[in-house]
């Protein structure tokens, strides 16, 4: 599943930078919430062990984040350049 297929399952048509729209994303995703669309867009699913969060801040990055039972947090945030990335690996209120 791609960060666009969500997207079109959600009916959500942002302006993103075409990179972000071809990230490989979980097929958790499929039965994934919108909890937030405003200026940043959060996307949720959870799973039997761990949860799955999509925050879409088109001014600022994408990310793209694992949330375990025990409050860790492991991810990557997507910027506007197609190589460009930072890895996540501490909690956020955005994430939950």
């Amino acid at each position: 599943m791609h960060v666009k297929d969500l997207l079109d399952s959600l009916d959500l048509r942002l302006k993103l930078p075409q990179h972000w729209y071809s990230t490989d994303i979980s097929n958790e995703f499929e039965d994934g919430e919108l909890v937030q669309n405003d200026e940043i867009v959060k996307i949720k699913a959870e799973g039997e062990e761990n949860t799955k969060v999509i925050v879409i801040d088109v001014n600022d990055g994408m990310s793209v984040v694992t949330v375990f039972p025990d409050g860790k947090v492991i991810g990557v945030k997507y910027l506007d350049n197609k190589d460009d990335f930072e890895y996540i690996g501490r909690p956020s209120e955005l994430y939950f």
